[in-house]
């Protein structure tokens, strides 16, 4: 009795999983109490391509709200987000585990945000699937078809503040604080733009980062992934940027910021700071933009 007692401490306190899981860990973890897995994707694809055993559904839509004020699409309030988590099943004991579907860009871009949004909440037991459903069809693992309904989670947030910014915050730190930019490589030039855009450029003094880069598409499946970009360490250390140095993550509408938050987050960085509205509000301030122009902090310090 001793023993299986040991035995069942053991296992309780031994189920830890990592920031970048490969499909292996995963499902040799399938089925763990505390486990939940969260598929972005769309009822469609969910019921007809099936999902992985257990998995919840949910959408990037179902993580953001549009805010008239500032035009820009940011974060539900606290309190919205711990009535969703329980309905998905979360509690604070529970491991979550985000994968992507890989139809569209923004099954990728609401997993990444939903992993920073959790970290927001002081939920920091998450763990995205390394190259997403596409990685995990090619092993040939198993794979259910029926809706997954959870029991009701009982997730309390407990909010980390220096996750995230404001524009006054980043306006005060230009030159100061490095601001590092994820849109592609033509937006932070400003040779090029989102539609949706109504100026061209990138914040004085930040440094391109863009998120694209990592983007790869499996042509016989038609599925978009994720190639992780070991070399992030390097690429800022070349930026003049360390591991704990504050940093501000900043891009278009705030999902490509939270990208740049979870790989840097994998990489043992610890100083991110997301700015939620970024560029869409920033803009609609007016407030300074820089074109033609590429920059690393190192040098804008030594001005």
């Amino acid at each position: 009795m001793i023993v299986l007692a040991v035995l069942l401490i053991w296992s309780c306190v031994s189920f830890s999983l990592p920031k970048l899981i490969s499909p292996e860990e995963l499902k040799q973890n399938l089925g763990k109490d505390n486990l939940v897995i969260l598929e972005f994707s769309n009822m469609q694809s969910y019921l007809m391509d099936g999902h992985i055993p257990g998995a919840v559904l949910t959408e990037k839509e179902e993580w953001r709200i549009f805010n008239e004020v500032n035009q820009a699409l940011v974060r539900k309030p606290i309190k919205d987000y711990e009535i969703m988590l329980r309905e998905k099943g979360i509690s604070n004991d529970s491991h979550v585990v985000i994968y992507y579907k890989g139809n569209n860009l923004n099954e990728i871009l609401g997993a990444v945000y939903a992993y920073w949004i959790l970290h927001l909440l002081g939920h920091e037991k998450v763990s995205i699937l390394d190259g997403g459903w596409r990685a995990w069809v090619l092993k040939k693992y198993p794979v259910e078809y029926d809706e997954v309904e959870p029991d009701e989670g009982n997730f309390k947030a407990k909010y980390v503040g220096y996750k995230e910014v404001n524009w006054k915050y980043v306006h005060e730190n230009i030159g100061k604080i490095p601001i590092i930019d994820g849109r592609p490589a033509g937006h932070y030039f400003g040779v090029s733009k989102f539609p949706s855009a109504k100026k061209y450029g990138h914040i004085p003094c930040s440094v391109p980062f863009p998120w694209e880069w990592w983007i790869r598409k499996d042509e016989k499946l038609d599925l978009l992934y994720v190639e992780f970009p070991h070399y992030t360490t390097q690429f800022l250390k070349n930026m003049g940027i360390g591991k704990d140095d504050e940093v501000i993550l900043f891009c278009f509408g705030g999902t490509g910021a939270a990208f740049l938050y979870f790989v840097m987050d994998v990489k043992g960085f610890k100083g991110m700071r997301v700015y939620d509205a970024s560029k869409r509000e920033w803009e609609y301030l007016d407030l300074p933009l820089v074109k033609y122009k590429w920059e690393t902090f190192d040098q804008c310090l030594k001005k």
